[in-house]
Order: C-alpha cells, then sequence, then structure tokens
C-alpha cells in the first residue's frame, strides 16, 4: 500500500552524523561506510546483466504459457502478498522476452519486505508450459521511520521517533505510530510542545486489490510568529506564539490497479483549538502590516476529502538507479462538508533515474503545491517543505525558525507560509556498495537545485516587487544514504543544519 505525497515527503529516516561544518561531515560520511563496509562490493550478476541488457521486443522469442507461480523462502509474509506483486498471472501466454520477465523481481522487491529477489522459470507438465518460481530472502519489517531530535533557539531540544511494523506477522498489515516532545524557549507565548499519532493500514484484503488506512493523531503545540522588526530576523524578541490543540483522524480506501499504479482516498476531521492572536505587526522601517495567521480563533473543525495516485517504476524503491515515480493529491474542504474552512490543496511529486556508468545514476526530483482559499494555516505550504537546508515541522510542530539561506538575495526571510511553492533539484548518486547482511546497502549523492515559496502576506511585508518579491532560492546538499534492516538513514549536511542553531 502506497502513500500519496502529504507534508512528510519521505518515509525516511534523516539522522545527522557529521559536524557543524563541510568537513566534519564528509569525514563522519566517510567513516560511516567504512564502517559498513570495508571493501565497495562488486555488483552481483543478475544487477550487471540487468543494466547491460538493452530494452527487449516484447513480441520476441517463443510463445509460453505460465502454468502455475510458485512461491519459495518466504517464512512470515502471506504467498497471496507477493502473488499480488508479480505483473504476470497464472494461465498467461506470453512471449519469451516478455519485459515482465524480468520486472517481476523489481516488483517483488519494491514491497519492501524482502533484502533479495529471483525469479526463475522451470519446465511445466507439456511443452510451452513454465512454472514461474519467485524465491525471496525476506528482511526486517519493523522501520524506523522518523528520529526527531535538535536543537534551536525556538526549542532548545526535542525528541522523538516514529516506528512502523510494516508486515505484521506477515500478513502484510501496517501498524506504526510515532511520539514526540519538544521544549520551548525565552518566546513570548510559547510553551511545551508534544504530539502522537496511531497508524493503521491492510492491502489486499480478501486476496482482492482493494486495502485500507486509518490513522489517529493528536497535538498540544504552540505556534510562532513574527511579532516585530525586518524579515530573517534573528532575535527572539520579535517573534510571538500562540497555543493551540489539534485532533484530527483521517482514513479511507485504497486500489492497485497494477503493481506499479495504486489510488488512494481519505477523508479528514480535525478538530482545532487555538488562541489566535489579533493586531498588527510592526515593521523595522515603522510601518505597521495587519496579522493574518490563517486560523479561526477558539474552536473550529477541518473536514475534507483527498485523493491520489502513485505511480512507481524504480527498479529500487529505496537506494533508485533507474526507473520513475509519480505522485499527486488533491484534498478539497468544505463547509458544506460540516467544516470551518473552504479550500483545495493540489500537491505532486515526480523523480527519474537514468544510470549513466554500472554504479553511477544521476535523478531529477520535481514536487510543487498550491493552496487555493480559506486553508487552515497546517495545511498550507511551509518553506522547509521545499527547503531541505531547513529543520522540518515534527507532526506538523513547528520547533524552528531559521530563515533560508538567501544565495540570491531574493529577501527570503519572510518566508514560511505560503500558497505556492515547490522545488527542482538534480542529483548524482554512487552505487557504493550491496551486500545482503542488515546493512544492505550505501549510496554517496551530491544535489542542487532551486525553491521557491509564494505568499502574498509575505509579499506584503517585504514591501518588493519585482524578483525581490519572489522568494526563489538555491538549494543544496551532500552525503551518503545507507539502507539498513531498520530503516533508511541518510548522513547528509542539510540533516545536520536542520538540528543545529543558526542564530
Amino acid at each position: 500500500m502506497r502513500k500519496p505525497p502529504g507534508r512528510d515527503t519521505f518515509q525516511a529516516l534523516r539522522v545527522p552524523a557529521f559536524g557543524y561544518v563541510l568537513a566534519a561531515t564528509l569525514a563522519l560520511a566517510l567513516g560511516a561506510a567504512r564502517v559498513a563496509s570495508a571493501q565497495p562490493e562488486e555488483l552481483r550478476p543478475e544487477e550487471r546483466q540487468a543494466e547491460a541488457l538493452p530494452d527487449t521486443d516484447p513480441n520476441f522469442g517463443p510463445l509460453i504459457t505460465i502454468e502455475d507461480i510458485r512461491v519459495a523462502g518466504n517464512r512470515t509474509t502471506a504467498e497471496r502478498i507477493i502473488l499480488r506483486a508479480v505483473p504476470i498471472r497464472q494461465g498467461e501466454q506470453l512471449r519469451a522476452a516478455d519485459p515482465r520477465l524480468t520486472n517481476a523481481r523489481f516488483k517483488v522487491l519494491a514491497l519492501g519486505f524482502f533484502r533479495d529477489v529471483t525469479v526463475a522459470l522451470e519446465k511445466g507438465s507439456a511443452r510451452g508450459r513454465v512454472i514461474l518460481v519467485v524465491t525471496v530472502a525476506e528482511r526486517g519489517t519493523v522501520v524506523l521511520n522518523r528520529l526527531w531530535y535538535g536543537t534551536s533557539s525556538l526549542a532548545p531540544y526535542w525528541l522523538g521517533l516514529d516506528l512502523s511494523e510494516r508486515n505484521f506477522f506477515g500478513t502484510g498489515l501496517l501498524v506504526g505510530g510515532g511520539l514526540v516532545f519538544a521544549d520551548h524557549a525565552g518566546v513570548d507565548g510559547a510553551r511545551d510542545q508534544w504530539g502522537g499519532e496511531l497508524r493503521l493500514g491492510a492491502a489486499g484484503i480478501g486476496g482482492t486489490r482493494w486495502g485500507a488506512h486509518g490513522a489517529l493523531q493528536a497535538q498540544r503545540g504552540s505556534e510562532v510568529y513574527r511579532a516585530s522588526g525586518p524579515p530573517g530576523s534573528g532575535d527572539n524578541d520579535d517573534l510571538a506564539a500562540f497555543p493551540y490543540r489539534r485532533m484530527s483522524v483521517r482514513g479511507g480506501p485504497s486500489f492497485d490497479l497494477t503493481p506499479t499504479l495504486s489510488f488512494e482516498a481519505d477523508a479528514r476531521i480535525e478538530s482545532i483549538d487555538a488562541d489566535v492572536p489579533s493586531g498588527a505587526r510592526t515593521l523595522d522601517d515603522g510601518r505597521s502590516v495587519p496579522l493574518d495567521l490563517d486560523l479561526r480563533d477558539g474552536k473550529s473543525r477541518v473536514v475534507s476529502l483527498a485523493f491520489g495516485f502513485d505511480r512507481d517504476t524504480r527498479t529500487d524503491p529505496v537506494l533508485p538507479h533507474d526507473g520513475s515515480r509519480i505522485q499527486a493529491q488533491l484534498e478539497l474542504g468544505s463547509e458544506l462538508l460540516g467544516g470551518d474552512y473552504d479550500f483545495v490543496v493540489a500537491l505532486a511529486r515526480y523523480e527519474r533515474w537514468w544510470p549513466v556508468r554500472p554504479r553511477h545514476a544521476l535523478g531529477l526530483r520535481v514536487a510543487g503545491g498550491a493552496v487555493i482559499g480559506d486553508a487552515p494555516r497546517f495545511a498550507r505550504i511551509h518553506v522547509a517543505d521545499v527547503n531541505r537546508l531547513l529543520t522540518p515541522r515534527v507532526m506538523g510542530m513547528t520547533v524552528a525558525a531559521a530563515p533560508p539561506p538567501d544565495f540570491l538575495r531574493t529577501d527570503n526571510g519572510d518566508a514560511v507560509y505560503g500558497e505556492l511553492g515547490g522545488n527542482l533539484i538534480g542529483e548524482w548518486s554512487y552505487r557504493w556498495f550491496r551486500r545482503p547482511k542488515s546493512i544492505y546497502g550505501g549510496d554517496l549523492f551530491i544535489a542542487a537545485g532551486v525553491w521557491a515559496l509564494a505568499s502574498e502576506d509575505a509579499v506584503q511585508a517585504v514591501g518588493a516587487s519585482g524578483w525581490n518579491a519572489l522568494p526563489v532560492d538555491l538549494v543544496l546538499d551532500a552525503g551518503l544514504r545507507i539502507d539498513t534492516e531498520l530503516g533508511i538513514f541518510e548522513f547528509t549536511i542539510a540533516n545536520a543544519l536542520g538540528r543545529v542553531p543558526r542564530w
């Protein structure tokens, strides 16, 4: 069961293991990789062959009939879960060169339950009939999705984690949840914050292509805003915060149209109780602009419906070097549904990978969104959603207020929440090692691109026009990704910067 893009864009553990400067970052990255593998391992024969083979004609070769599909090696994973991922069905006729035979291995690997998969053909009961044998080597399915920790001028520290069991007792049932706590600093109106979430999900209910998912989330937070001073001011005296509570429940069905394409629907009901301040913000030049924090004072309710799809053709969902993935989601909130906010949020993300040499690949990531109408503050695009150099929101709560780096001098210090935003990032990755043990593989990467976030309120506060009214700037990152039995670890410059004070 896949999840369309939301505010948390990656199910990856982002753990900084580098120092506060680039030299220490690279040194620790090299050290961590040496622990994982003393020598870079050669590609396995099937990997080398897959990279070397050109596209084949699906109509080439003799016609064969799939007499049976057998699964071996699965000790805890239900066979139906594996069979559902195989893009071929029993009784189907196809040519021996059909690319689905080659792709079957990658589709089963994409489930995330196995560290290795082999696909072979055996003789059937008669000439032209074959048996497709899928042999799997299971991996741990308890995953550490998030490890939240860090310090900032706004929060002296925050701690939390998010765990999931993606294959509960081999049934394909997902059970997960998270808990986080953030201390507060000397900002007027701030308080300690905590949040929790419980998730459930099931794919292939009753052996069908239908699945279901649901989540319950609660937060007790304090949202920071700039009450005075110039954009990007590093003085906590220019900031203020207001308290709020959120309780939400969401859930809905999913449908796997093919092994690579799935659809999902969500219904969300959220209760918000916030003490929203009124008045005006005093700028450094003496001007005043009215405060608009995009939230109802007191109790309010969000009721929305969302629809999304996910098409994933990557050969490796964790450390991709080939293939593509596209995700999109449309959320509609309305008073007609019983809520207090009328809005539309559209989000989309696309990534494409091209292998350029046996160990090298180039990738392109494009992500963006638009908010139309009276969306609540928490449903808008946050600057950390589009700029990985900033501290991301922790389970929807703000724990840092540092402005983004202003490489292009576009006065982006007031870019916090926006109605239109996105990023375009190019990436080079190097397949350093692959191994069958608990540390499965590691990739080095370098990424660079641009981000943008447009907000009417920020433009009014800056009082700029033209180029300076459009917060567009650069985003850079580099480091190491490691795929382990516990989850994906990212040792990157951006993660280090997002967890240390920048004021």
